[in-house]
């Protein structure tokens, strides 16, 4: 089975600390391909991984096979709605 290319959708407390678990190759398998974030500082943190400020260009990207949503929950249907809309996998973190 080839590696899952994983997006992040939010570097919060969550969504961050998800993106240096797989860094650290915690999760078998799973290779950070893309990260979002509206605050560019966050982006930062994670030089090495291709960095978008809005969620549609990570999901137009071609980087990723499936995106964690780790947003404030209001966002969750509206970006969770667009990964299914573009064909990838998601899995929303709950509030």
């Amino acid at each position: 089975m080839n590696n899952l290319r994983l997006g992040i959708v939010g570097l919060g407390n969550m969504g961050g600390t998800h993106a240096r678990a797989i860094l650290a190759g915690k999760i078998p398998r799973v290779q950070l391909t893309g990260i979002c974030d509206n605050d560019p500082a966050r982006l930062t943190a994670f030089p090495q991984i291709p960095g978008f400020a809005d969620h549609r260009a990570l999901l137009a990207s071609g980087l990723v096979d499936a995106v964690l949503v780790a947003t404030p929950h209001y966002d969750h249907t509206v970006i969770g709605a667009d990964v299914l809309a573009a064909g990838l996998h998601v899995l929303i973190e709950k509030p």
